[in-house]
């Protein structure tokens, strides 16, 4: 018998690795994430009580494991590019390429000349009609009724009792809950579907320190992974360039507010401090020399959302850019179609999303509204012909600058709307690389099943 981990979503084993630390599981925690429990135990995750009774037998034992909420793990999960459309999809194409499989494995098995001919046929015939009918959907549906009914994994008894030739008794006697491929994040996101934001995931190593394959004091994320936890971090970063400092710093600091748990996987590059010194167009040099430096990380190159980035934008996409790197410009808000501005004219609202949008604009209307009551005002400066249309700049930046400061100092709890702004702008960042992810992930079972 060997030790082993075990990673649990709530009651639920979705995976178990004999003496050995699964990687791609382990990555999903970091470092704060470890839990080292002594005597006295009172109140265990659910997932864990088993080792009661032996805690109770000997007082200097203590539990190992990681734990994350679940809406944590979803949040990295999609961050890697595992979103629920993407993860749909790639599950399809999983059990497509399992299906053809079984179906090969049967006509085999027809030909043979052996007393187990009948048997091993009708095995795989079984798996194929199942596995021909099963969904994202049924799977998740599924998961659900194993959780309602609390019943347990099999896997010597397959197909027997009531669930005898049903997808539930298939995904109760196969490792994964029958989901067929390596991609453990794939069935992993879809299971967070049947739990909602209920529960933790837990990676249990308990019983890998108590059989002295480790000490409790090991890092385990490093060890896993293979590399140093700085290491890992600083190759699984996607590079955010940002048209100044000011800019790296807002973000820098909300995402400390909003997205805490995700800080290991940006990196928020001011690279004024560098020497190339800030605005639009140096933001254009620095992406032309990271696209010709052959940087290996994703970066993202986020403009403002105005006609100075638009101009820059267009000049760049002549140049063909390596799939790590993107351009991006703050979003459209609704906020920001009716919004008070000064020109030769006058004083009047408009629309300033593509014109005049720069990160402040994006702060929340609690920083926007100044002493006066009044929102602070966008002034039209100029005519940019290349993209014929006029340039406008937020007045008294350094007020608003001010009181974004003022808003940081003060958060405590949970972000609230005024923090929408910045919200969508981190949404435009989350979602920059989710094609070439997708493609990279839908891959993987064409790939290995060498079905297209």
């Amino acid at each position: 018998m060997g030790s082993y981990a075990k990673c649990w979503l709530g009651d639920l084993n979705v995976g178990s690795s004999r003496n050995e630390i699964d990687p791609n599981l382990i990555s999903l925690f970091r470092q704060q994430d470890k839990v080292v429990l002594s005597a006295p135990f009172h109140k265990l995750p659910a997932s864990l009580e088993h080792y009661r009774e032996s805690l109770e037998e000997d007082s200097d034992l203590k539990l190992v494991y990681y734990q994350v909420p679940v809406n944590v793990v979803r949040d990295r999960l999609e961050v890697l590019g595992y979103t629920i459309t993407t993860v749909e999809d790639a599950f399809r194409e999983w059990v497509k390429g399992e299906h053809a499989q079984k179906i090969e494995s049967m006509k085999v098995w027809a030909e043979q000349d052996s007393e187990t001919r009948k048997l091993m046929e009708d095995h795989y015939r079984t798996d194929a009609e199942i596995l021909a009918s099963v969904t994202p959907r049924s799977w998740i549906e599924g998961l659900k009724m194993i959780r309602s009914s609390e019943l347990e994994t099999s896997y010597h008894a397959r197909f027997e009792g009531p669930h005898k030739g049903t997808l539930i008794g298939y995904m109760l006697s196969n490792e994964w809950y029958g989901f067929p491929g390596y991609d453990v994040f794939v069935p992993l996101r879809l299971a967070i579907e049947a739990f909602g934001d209920d529960g933790d995931l837990i990676y249990d190593l308990t019983d890998l320190v108590w059989s002295s394959n480790f000490d409790e004091g090991e890092d385990f994320v490093e060890f896993g992974l293979g590399v140093s936890a700085a290491e890992y971090s600083s190759m699984a970063k996607t590079i955010v360039l940002t048209e100044g400092k000011t800019d790296a710093w807002i973000l820098s600091e909300s995402f400390k507010v909003l997205y805490p748990h995700l800080q290991d996987y940006f990196s928020f590059l001011d690279f004024e401090s560098t020497g190339y010194g800030g605005g639009v167009g140096n933001l254009a040099n620095v992406v032309k020399a990271f696209a010709g430096a052959g940087i290996v990380n994703n970066v993202v190159a986020l403009f403002d959302n105005d006609t100075a980035a638009a101009a820059a934008c267009k000049a760049i996409e002549k140049i063909a850019l390596p799939a790590n790197i993107v351009i991006r410009q703050l979003p459209k808000l609704d906020f920001l179609e009716n919004y008070p501005t000064i020109g030769p004219t006058g004083a009047a609202k408009l629309d300033v999303n593509g014109i005049a949008a720069s990160i402040e604009l994006y702060l929340g209307e609690d920083v926007l509204r100044l002493d006066s009551g009044n929102l602070a005002v966008v002034q039209w400066t100029g005519y940019e012909k290349s993209v014929n249309q006029y340039q406008g700049e937020l007045l008294e930046k350094s007020k608003v600058q001010a009181r974004f400061r003022e808003k940081l100092s003060r958060h405590s709890g949970p972000a609230g709307p005024d923090w929408d702004g910045l919200r969508a702008v981190f949404r435009v960042l989350f979602s920059a690389f989710e094609e070439k992810n997708r493609g990279a992930i839908c891959k993987r079972p064409t790939e290995y099943y060498g079905v297209s």
